[in-house]
């Protein structure tokens, strides 16, 4: 890869080298007319406790490889705050988190066109499902793209039973959960390659390494977009302690993420005009909308204790060395767990037409930074989160200072329908894991520890346990209305040659992970960009 000059200008400049950014940067350098510089604020990734998925439980400094955004005291979760943590290192969030690869189902995009992307019906977002795909495992999806996935290579010993309880619910289980378009789960599938993590950096920048078109600049935080005449010149950076103006001759898209792209508009003038003027910041545009409707998949984790050997007690040195000889000669078993190992959608009252609840399970309790693995019980979590969440948060300026973290709101469970969807989604889950045959492996539930037909301690304990799922999204809507922040092209309303390719264009949060939905997202938008210059 090679490194772009101090000074210089290049035809395309995409800030953050992301899920979306490492494909839009890829795919516009296959254009060997036109030089393309990534910029990505974080180091070069390649680390093996990333590489490994379940290295991550090693990590200690994550301020090596992530933002740490702490969030405000939320309000609907009686003031909880916490650390929203986002990819800072090539590849983004692709390269820390649980390499789970899902579509989500296709009426997730027909809301989308709803809410006024149009032209990003389920029909119009597919081709770049299949265009990014290389899935050997499952012949009817896409097999000549540089997205590596494949169904988890080491489902624990419960999952067939786990499984055998969903259908006998009435849950429809199958064999590929991301060919489904509605209420089924299956075998979690996973961005892995023979149990080394494919991140989007290993997908598109490893590959187009040696084009000569194409400069990665790590360690550069870009501060500010320079506009002029209502329209994007390039970027301000900052590298080594020196600030750096990079020219942009076509256009500057924005890969920064559902805090770092709001964030970016805002600090170059883009954005509410209150706001900005409050802080002093001169306004270029007026946009109100600029990091509002702020989502993510509120989750629960229901615990229960098991009969035999899950990953909770992992840490203890005897079975280290077994995990490590085993994925050494194997490469399979506990090092290549991903972030779920069950995946679903269902529905969680007969009268919903659609699916509702999110499901997730592992052979593990609440994950956070690696402690659920220093348990001495053993413990298998089930864990529902809300698909189509109705509660919005929002992302503002701290301050004027570009290396100040933005101010993050989450209002996680701010409307009370995705609380009343919540507890449903407990009871479900319970039923599930009370049912055979599934149920001869539990011993008791470890919590919520009471009984669930009591609504008011259960609405106590959602509201309390309850959490982020690092699905951040929404932030910069994409819609066809003068509110939203871009249109359905990807372009920022107000400004020329400048658009935005990320999960923040996202209108309405997809049933599942955001890792392939952002993927798609770059996918589309190299296409969108390069066309505009033809």
């Amino acid at each position: 890869m090679s490194r772009a000059p101090a000074q210089g200008e290049f035809d395309y400049v995409v800030v953050g080298a992301g899920s979306a950014g490492c494909a839009v940067a890829a795919r516009l350098s296959e254009d060997a007319s036109a030089s393309v510089l990534l910029v990505e604020a974080g180091g070069p990734d390649g680390q093996w406790q990333f590489e490994v998925p379940g290295g991550q439980v090693f990590v200690r400094d994550w301020t090596r490889y992530a933002w740490l955004y702490e969030t405000e005291p939320d309000a609907s979760r009686a003031g909880r705050t916490e650390t929203w943590r986002r990819g800072r290192v090539l590849g983004g969030s692709s390269t820390i988190n649980g390499v789970i690869y899902a579509l989500g189902l296709p009426q997730d995009y027909a809301r989308w066109e709803r809410a006024g992307a149009t032209g990003w019906g389920w029909g119009d977002v597919r081709p770049y499902f299949l265009r990014a795909e290389h899935c050997p495992g499952f012949p009817e999806r896409g097999q000549s793209g540089p997205v590596h996935v494949e169904a988890l290579r080491s489902p624990h010993a419960y999952t067939a039973d786990l499984l055998a309880a969903f259908a006998a619910v009435g849950v429809p289980v199958v064999r590929d959960v991301n060919a489904v378009n509605g209420a089924a789960v299956g075998p979690a599938q996973t961005n892995q390659r023979r149990g080394l993590r494919q991140s989007s950096s290993a997908a598109y920048l490893r590959p187009a390494r040696g084009r000569r078109n194409l400069a990665i600049l790590t360690e550069a935080s870009v501060e500010r977009v320079v506009i002029e005449d209502r329209e994007a010149r390039g970027v301000v950076l900052l590298r080594g302690g020196r600030r750096e103006y990079v020219r942009a001759r076509r256009e500057v898209v924005l890969s920064a993420g559902a805090f770092g792209s709001p964030q970016l508009l805002m600090l170059s003038g883009i954005g509410p005009a209150a706001h900005l003027q409050a802080l002093g910041l001169p306004v270029q545009v007026d946009s109100p909308d600029v990091g509002r409707n702020l989502q993510d998949h509120p989750e629960l984790y229901v615990e229960y204790e098991v009969r035999d050997r899950t990953y909770s007690s992992a840490m203890r040195w005897h079975r280290l060395l077994a995990t490590a000889l085993q994925y050494g000669l194997t490469r399979t078993g506990q090092a290549i767990s991903c972030g779920t190992h069950v995946l679903g959608y269902a529905r969680s009252r007969p009268e919903e037409i659609e699916p509702d609840l999110l499901l997730f399970s592992g052979p593990w309790g609440y994950l956070e930074d690696g402690f659920a693995f220093t348990r001495a019980l053993d413990v298998y979590s089930l864990s529902p989160s809300v698909c189509h969440p109705r509660s919005r948060g929002h992302v503002e300026l701290r301050s004027p200072d570009p290396a100040a973290p933005p101010r993050i709101v989450p209002n996680l469970l701010a409307d009370p329908e995705d609380v009343a969807c919540l507890l449903r989604g407990v009871r479900l889950v319970d039923r599930i894991a009370s049912t055979p045959p599934f149920a001869r492996h539990v011993i008791r539930r470890l919590q919520p520890a009471f009984d669930l037909a009591d609504d008011a301690a259960l609405e106590r304990f959602v509201r309390d346990a309850a959490s982020i799922c690092y699905h951040a999204c929404g932030t910069c809507r994409m819609g066809s209305d003068p509110a939203a922040v871009v249109d359905p092209q990807l372009r920022v309303r107000g400004v020329r040659r400048l658009s935005i390719a990320d999960a923040s264009v996202i209108p309405e949060v997809t049933s599942g992970n955001l890792h392939a939905p952002t993927v798609m997202i770059g996918e589309r938008a190299a296409d969108l960009v390069r066309a505009r210059h033809a």
